[in-house]
C-alpha cells in the first residue's frame, strides 16, 4: 500500500461516511478506524486545543491529564515514567478495538514514540501525525497568554528538537502519514472521523459550549489551588485527607452537583468514565485495571481520592483490596469511606460522631444519600496538619542579610502593633523555606540572626540544601561547595564552640517539611505529602547506610530537588517546585531553590517559588499567608552589582574587585590567582554555566571575561577583546543586512593573551598564566620576532596554531603565531585594521587574512547564508565581520561556515560513549531512535549522519574482529578445559565442580598466553577471558554478554588513544 506522506488528503483502509469540516476548509486530514495519531508540538503550540476540536475526547490520550489523575498536578515531572505507562495501556486498549487513539504529547523524539509504534504494531494499526508547525518563540507567546504557563527557558530549549521533529517523524518507517500545519493554518484544517467518532465529537462540543471549559476537561487545567467555603446551610461530611471515598452512585442532576461541588474531576477515579475511554463495557476486566493502576499511585502520593462506580459494579472489593494491601505494605492506615447515592432511598443521618470529627480524628463513614439530597452535602477534607495562623514565609537568603532584617523587622512591628492594639489574632511566624547563606554579601551574619530568630520561636527553619551542606561541616564532614566553606570559616572565626554548637542545633531540628491546615513549606520539591504515620520528611539522619533507601531519597529530593537528568555546564539541572508536587487541591505548597526572575504562584501545579536570586538581583521577596500578598526588600551592596552585571562597562578598582568576587560566587566567571613570579595578578574567565546558558546575552559585561587580568589593587593588566556575537544565532540575520567595514579570516586556534607587567613580556591563555603546552611555545616564536613592534601599554592577541594541538581547520602541521589585534586595557578599544597590520610586519608574523573584497557588495546576513550553503568555504572556520553600531562603536560578528559547524558537532556532540551505549547488545545495531538521540537538533545533517553511520559501522567491524580473535585466542584453553570436563563427568563428578575444576585448568593455560600482560592490564584481560569461556561452558550464563563488553572495552580503549594521538580539540571520524 502507498502511504504519501506529504498529501493534503490521505484516503486510509477504512473510508469515512462523515466529515467535520467548515465549508470555507482548505486541508483535510483523514483519520480512519485503528489509526494511532501523534499530536507533535511544542508546549505552547496548540496541541491540546487542536485535539479538542478535531477530536472526540474519549480518543484523546493526555499525558498531561494522565500526570494529574495520577498526582493532581499536570506538570509533576516525577510522574512521567507511570503516567507514559498508563497512556500507552490506554493506547493498546483502544487499539485492540479497532479505535483511534490520538496521543497528545510533545511527541518530539523517536524515543518518546517507540512505545505507542510497538502498541500500532502489535495490533495493526496506522500510525499518522499532525505536525504543528509553530515555532518556539509564537509558543513561548502563547505560553504566556494561556494559564498552564510552561516557561520560556523550558520551550526554547526544546526548539532544537522541534526543529527536527518534522524531518524525524517523515524518516520513521512506523510512520504512514505526517500532515504540517502552520498557526495560520489552525482555523482552516478540518478532520474528517469516522462517522461514529464524529458524532461523538459534535456531542462533545456541545457539552463544552455549556459548560465553557473546552481546553480544561482536556488538559486538565483545573487549579491545583482550591479553595471552597462551605455555607452554612449545608451539610458537612468530613473526610481525612488521604483518604479513599468509595462513591456508588447512578447518573443524575444530584449525583453530578455531589461530585462537582466537592471534587475536581482528576480527584475521581470514574468507572463509566474510564470505559468511554478505552472504548468499552464498564464490566470489562480492562477498566478494573486501570482504576486499579491509577488508585494505587494516588494511594502512594497520599492523595485523597474518589472511587466512583454504579450499583453493581462487579469489583468494587477488588478495589477495597488494593487499598487494604497499600495500607499493609506501607504499615499505616488508609481511611476508607463508603457513599451510595441511589433515587429510592431514605437518606440516612450522619453518625453523630462526624460532629465531633476534627476532635476524634475523622471517623471512616458508611451513609446513603438520596440522589434529590445529594446537592446539600459538601466534603470537607480535614488534614492532620495545625491549624493556619499568621505567616510571612520567606525566600532564599543566600546571606543577604539586610534586605532579611527589614522584611522581619516589618514583622516584628506588626505583632508589637497586634499586642498594644490587644487583638485576639495569633502572632505572625516567620518561615524560611531554606537556604539561610552562600553566595551572598552577609552569609555569617544570616546565619547568626536566623539562629537567634529560631531560639526565640519567632521563625521556622524549613531545611535546604545549602543549610544541609552547613550542618555537615559544622559536624566536621567533608564539604564539596566552595561557597559553604567560605560561610564555615567565617562562622568559625567569628563564634565560639558554644555559639557553634547552638547553630547545629538549630539546623538538626529544621524540618525538611512545615505543615499547616492550608500550606505546606518545602525547599525543592515535595513528591508527596507524608502521612502522620510516615516520618521520611523529618529524617535527619544523615548516616551513609541510610543513603539509597526511599525514604533517604525522597527527602534528599525535598532538601535538593529532583534532577531532570540534563547537565547545565558541568552542574546537574533540577525540576522546579512546580513539576516536583502531589497533593490535595485545598493545600498550597511553597518553596525555593531554582532561581526565578520574580515570585511564581502556579495555581494549576499550586505551588509558589519564592526564590527570586536574591543574592544575584538584590531583592529578596517574601509572602503573607493567608492573604498570599508578595513584599520585597532590597540588598542594596548586591543592587549595585546587579547593575554592573547587566551593563556594558566594567568599573575600575574595588569595585571591579567585589564585582569579581559576586560573579564568582554566582558561578558566572572562573577565577585563578597567581603565583611565583605571576603573584599579585588575577585571571578571570567566563565559567561553563556562562557559555552553556548563553548568559552574556543577559548580563552583557560577561563578554570582558575571557581571559581578563588584574591586580590585587583592581588595576586591568591585560584585555582580551569582547566574546564576539554569532551571526544567526545571537544577532538576528534581519539585524545584519548592513554591508561590513570589514571582513576577514577567523583563525582556528587557541587564544594567546600576550602583555607587558613587571618589564617583561608575558603569555596567558583564556585558562592559565603559564603552560607547557601553549604559553611556551610562544614564548619561543615570539624569540624570534621584533617585540619592539609591540606597545607595552596594550594587549596584544594572538591565534596559536601548533601541531599538537590540531582544530577542526587543518593547517597541514605548521606552528604559527597568527597576530589578531592590540587592545587598550583601561577602555578596551581596538587598533584599527591598518595599524594592526603595520605591527604584524614588523613583529615578524602574520594577520588573519584580509578577505573584504571576497564578498564584493555583500551584507553580514548575505556572508552568512554563502558560508552556510555545504562546500562554499573548505576549510575555514568562518569570518570575522566588524561593522559600527548605532553609537560608532566597532562591533565583530562571527560567522561560521557549514563545514566547520558539521565538524564541530561532530566533534563537540556526538560522543563516542554514547555512540556505544546506543547499541542494542542483542542484534549489534543502534535502533532509530538511538539514532535520532545521537544526532540531537542535527538529525536531519547529511553530515553528521554520515558521520555517525561511519562510525557505527567502525564499531561493527572492530567487535567482529575482536570477537574473532578472542575465539581464536581461547581455543587451546577452551581445548583443554572441553577435555577435562568431560573426563570429569565421565568419572561421575558433580557438574558444578567439574566445571570449576576445568576452568582452573583453562585460567592456568590463559596465564601462560597472556605472559605479556601485567598489572592492572592482565587482571582486565584475564578476567574478561575467563567470564567469556566460562559462559560458553556454562548453560546458565549468557556469553554474548561478556563478549561485548569486553570488546567494547577494547574499542572505547582505542578511541583513547586516538584522541591522546590527535589532541582534545581535533576533528577526526574514525581512529586510523
Amino acid at each position: 500500500m502507498d502511504f504519501n506522506k506529504n498529501s493534503e488528503k490521505l484516503n486510509s483502509e477504512n473510508a469515512v461516511s462523515k466529515r467535520t469540516e467548515s465549508p470555507e476548509s482548505k486541508k483535510e486530514i483523514v483519520i480512519g478506524k485503528k489509526t494511532l495519531v501523534f499530536i507533535v508540538g511544542l508546549p505552547g503550540s496548540g496541541k491540546s486545543t487542536f485535539a479538542i476540536n478535531h477530536f472526540p475526547a474519549e480518543t484523546i490520550v493526555s499525558t498531561d491529564r494522565i500526570r494529574q489523575e495520577i498526582s493532581n498536578n499536570p506538570a509533576n515531572q516525577l510522574v512521567s515514567g507511570k503516567a507514559f505507562e498508563i497512556a500507552k495501556t490506554l493506547v493498546e486498549e483502544r487499539l485492540r478495538r479497532g479505535e483511534i487513539a490520538v496521543v497528545d504529547a510533545q511527541n518530539l523524539s523517536e524515543d518518546t514514540r517507540a512505545q505507542f509504534y510497538q502498541a500500532a504494531e502489535a495490533h495493526g494499526a496506522r500510525v499518522e501525525a499532525i505536525f504543528l508547525d509553530v515555532s518556539a518563540e509564537e509558543s513561548v507567546e502563547r505560553d504566556h497568554a494561556r494559564k498552564k504557563n510552561v516557561g520560556e527557558s523550558y520551550i526554547k530549549r526544546r526548539g532544537s528538537a522541534h526543529k527536527t521533529a518534522e524531518a524525524s517523524l517523515r524518516r520513521s518507517k512506523h510512520v504512514h502519514a505526517v500532515h504540517a500545519i502552520k498557526s495560520n493554518e489552525f482555523d482552516t484544517v478540518s478532520v474528517a472521523l469516522p462517522e461514529d467518532d464524529a458524532e461523538a465529537l459534535e456531542a462533545d462540543k456541545e457539552l463544552y459550549k455549556e459548560a465553557g471549559v473546552a481546553e480544561a476537561m482536556i488538559t486538565a487545567a483545573e487549579t491545583g489551588f482550591l479553595r471552597k467555603e462551605i455555607p452554612e446551610e449545608l451539610e458537612t461530611i468530613p473526610l481525612k485527607a488521604g483518604s479513599v471515598l468509595f462513591l456508588e452512585n447512578e447518573e443524575g442532576a444530584g449525583t453530578k452537583t455531589f461530585s462537582k461541588e466537592n471534587f475536581l474531576p482528576h480527584q475521581i477515579i470514574d468507572a463509566k468514565n474510564i470505559a468511554r475511554r478505552i472504548k468499552t463495557n464498564i464490566t470489562d476486566r480492562a477498566v478494573t485495571d486501570m482504576m486499579k493502576n491509577i488508585l494505587r499511585q494516588r494511594l502512594w502520593l497520599n492523595l485523597t481520592t474518589v472511587v466512583s462506580y454504579p450499583p453493581n459494579f462487579p469489583y468494587t472489593a477488588e478495589l477495597e483490596s488494593a487499598v487494604k494491601n497499600n495500607a499493609e505494605k506501607r504499615k499505616l492506615e488508609i481511611p476508607v469511606s463508603f457513599i451510595r447515592i441511589v433515587p429510592d432511598a431514605q437518606t440516612q443521618e450522619l453518625p453523630k460522631e462526624l460532629a465531633e470529627s476534627e476532635k476524634t480524628g475523622v471517623a471512616p463513614l458508611m451513609t446513603t444519600i438520596n440522589k434529590n439530597d445529594a446537592a446539600r452535602f459538601r466534603v470537607e477534607v480535614i488534614r492532620d496538619a495545625p491549624q493556619d495562623s499568621p505567616l510571612f514565609i520567606m525566600g532564599d537568603i543566600q546571606g543577604c542579610y539586610k534586605a532579611m532584617r527589614e522584611l522581619s523587622g516589618e514583622v516584628r512591628k506588626e505583632n508589637i502593633t497586634k499586642k498594644k492594639s490587644g487583638e485576639s489574632e495569633p502572632k505572625r511566624t516567620i518561615v524560611f523555606v531554606g537556604d539561610m547563606a552562600d553566595r551572598g554579601p552577609y552569609d555569617a551574619e544570616a546565619v547568626i540572626y536566623i539562629t537567634s530568630l529560631v531560639r526565640a520561636n519567632r521563625a521556622i527553619l524549613v531545611k535546604g540544601n545549602h543549610d544541609e551542606n552547613l550542618l555537615r561541616g559544622l559536624r566536621g564532614k567533608e564539604v564539596n561547595s566552595e561557597e559553604t566553606r567560605s560561610t564555615l570559616q567565617e562562622l568559625k572565626r567569628r563564634l565560639k564552640p558554644a555559639s557553634l554548637q547552638k547553630i547545629i542545633e538549630v539546623l538538626e531540628k529544621a524540618p525538611v517539611v512545615a505543615q499547616w491546615k492550608g500550606v505546606v513549606v518545602a525547599h525543592a520539591s515535595l513528591p508527596r505529602i507524608p502521612r502522620p504515620e510516615e516520618k521520611f520528611a523529618e529524617s535527619e539522619n544523615d548516616d551513609e547506610d541510610e543513603k539509597g533507601n526511599k525514604a533517604h531519597g525522597e527527602r534528599h529530593q525535598i532538601i535538593h530537588g529532583a534532577r531532570s537528568g540534563r547537565f547545565v555546564g558541568g552542574r546537574a539541572e533540577v525540576w522546579k517546585l512546580h513539576n516536583t508536587v502531589a497533593h490535595d487541591p485545598d493545600v498550597l505548597i511553597v518553596g525555593g531553590h531554582t532561581h526565578e526572575e520574580e515570585p511564581i504562584t502556579d495555581l494549576i501545579a499550586g505551588t509558589t517559588i519564592l526564590d527570586a536570586n536574591a543574592e544575584i538581583k538584590g531583592k529578596l521577596w517574601g509572602m503573607y499567608y493567608p492573604e498570599l500578598e508578595f513584599a520585597s526588600a532590597e540588598e542594596p551592596s548586591v543592587l549595585k552589582k546587579y547593575e554592573i552585571l547587566t551593563g556594558k562597562e566594567l568599573p575600575r578598582g574595588q569595585e571591579l574587585l567585589a564585582f569579581i568576587e559576586y560573579a564568582r560566587q554566582q558561578g558566572f566567571i572562573e577565577i585563578k590567582h597567581g603565583t611565583g613570579e605571576y603573584e599579585g595578578l588575577i585571571l578571570t574567565t567566563y565559567s561553563g554555566i556562562t557559555e552553556a546558558c548563553n548568559a552574556w546575552e543577559k548580563y552583557p559585561v560577561l563578554r570582558e571575561f575571557r581571559g581578563l587580568i588584574i591586580d590585587t589593587k583592581g588595576n586591568i593588566v591585560a584585555r582580551p577583546f569582547e566574546k564576539t556575537h554569532k551571526a544567526g544565532d545571537e544577532i538576528p540575520l534581519d539585524k545584519l543586512e548592513i554591508p561590513p567595514e570589514k571582513v576577514f579570516e577567523k583563525a582556528n586556534g587557541s587564544l594567546g593573551i600576550v602583555y607587558f607587567w613587571k618589564e617583561k613580556w608575558r603569555v596567558a591563555t583564556k585558562f592559565s598564566f603559564e603552560s607547557e603546552e601553549y604559553t611556551k611555545p610562544v614564548y619561543e616564536m615570539l624569540g624570534r620576532m621584533d617585540t619592539s613592534a609591540l606597545d607595552q601599554a596594550k594587549t596584544h592577541l594572538f591565534e596559536i596554531i601548533l601541531p599538537n594541538d590540531s582544530h577542526i581547520v587543518d593547517y597541514g602541521g605548521k606552528q604559527d603565531l597568527v597576530f589578531l589585534n592590540s587592545i587598550i586595557p583601561e577602555t578596551g578599544e581596538p587598533a584599527d585594521w591598518d595599524e594592526v597590520g603595520k605591527t604584524a610586519r614588523k613583529l615578524g608574523t602574520r594577520t588573519a587574512r584580509d578577505v573584504t573584497a571576497d564578498f564584493p557588495n555583500k551584507t553580514i546576513a548575505d556572508i552568512y547564508r554563502m558560508l552556510q550553503q555545504e562546500g562554499s568555504a573548505a576549510n575555514l572556520e568562518g569570518v570575522m565581520a566588524q561593522y559600527s553600531d548605532t553609537e560608532g562603536k566597532k562591533v565583530l560578528v562571527k560567522v561560521k561556515t557549514r563545514e566547520y559547524d558539521d565538524k564541530k558537532f561532530v566533534r563537540d556532540r556526538l560522543d563516542w560513549k554514547d555512540i556505544l551505549e546506543s547499541f542494542d547488545p542483542k542484534t549489534m545495531e543502534v535502533p532509530p531512535e538511538n539514532l535520532e538521540k545521537l544526532l540531537s537538533y542535527n538529525f536531519d545533517n547529511a553530515f553528521a549522519r554520515a558521520t555517525l553511520e561511519a562510525r557505527i559501522q567502525w564499531i561493527k567491524e572492530q567487535y567482529r574482529e575482536i570477537a574473532r580473535q578472542t575465539l581464536e585466542f581461547l581455543s587451546s584453553p577452551k581445548g583443554e578445559a572441553d577435555r577435562i570436563f568431560q573426563e570429569k563427568i565421565s568419572r561421575g563428578i558433580d557438574p558444578k565442580r567439574a566445571l570449576e575444576e576445568s576452568l582452573r585448568s583453562a585460567a592456568a593455560n590463559l596465564k601462560e598466553l597472556l605472559k605479556d600482560y601485567s598489572g592492572e592490564a592482565f587482571k582486565n584481560e584475564m578476567g574478561a577471558l575467563m567470564g567469556f569461556l566460562r559462559g560458553i561452558m556454562s548453560d546458565k550464563e549468557k556469553p554474548e554478554a561478556r563478549l561485548i563488553g569486553h570488546a567494547f572495552a577494547k574499542i572505547q580503549k582505542m578511541i583513547e588513544q586516538e584522541k591522546k594521538k590527535k589532541g582534545k580539540n581535533s576533528f577526526w571520524i574514525v581512529p586510523q
